[in-house]
């Protein structure tokens, strides 16, 4: 009986409860390493997901368990993809830059730029802004020439 991952007890309130045991802790921490659902996790323990997060709540290392197992898999997978971007998968190069390191796209980039408006200098605004939202952000950001703040 002691094998079982959880079972059934009657609590305080004489209301019928569910108790994860020790084996049912390291069956919470398996399935989450492996990326199993919360279902799968709870039909494992033998009881439906609202009773797996009522236990979750009354026993605090059940969602230990659980954000262990989480923790595993996630250190695995980011593992797996830093050692494919190691090997030059540039896909996954990219998307680590991105999710690790807060690259975006679309992002305007900051650019130093000098306009001599006295022999109508050339104005170099970045591709996939329009002119006028440049003149907007430059105003902001007082990179703007006098002559043209005028306008």
């Amino acid at each position: 009986m002691t094998d079982l991952p959880a079972r059934r007890v009657v609590n305080d309130l004489g209301k019928s409860e569910y108790v994860v045991t020790e084996t049912g802790l390291k069956v919470v921490g398996d399935l989450a390493a492996r990326g199993c659902s919360v279902v799968t996790i709870a039909r494992a323990l033998g009881m439906g997901r609202d009773a797996f997060r009522a236990v979750r709540g009354r026993q605090p290392e059940v969602e230990d368990a659980l954000e262990q197992g989480r923790a595993v898999e996630h250190d695995a997978l980011v593992g797996n993809l830093r050692a494919a971007a190691d090997e030059g998968n540039i896909v996954a190069n990219i998307f680590l830059l991105k999710a690790r390191h807060q690259y975006r796209e679309g992002e305007a980039i900051e650019a130093n730029l000098s306009v001599n408006v006295n022999t109508g200098g050339v104005l170099v605004v970045p591709a996939k802004q329009s002119v006028e939202d440049f003149l907007r952000d430059a105003e902001m950001r007082d990179v703007m020439p006098p002559a043209a703040q005028d306008r």
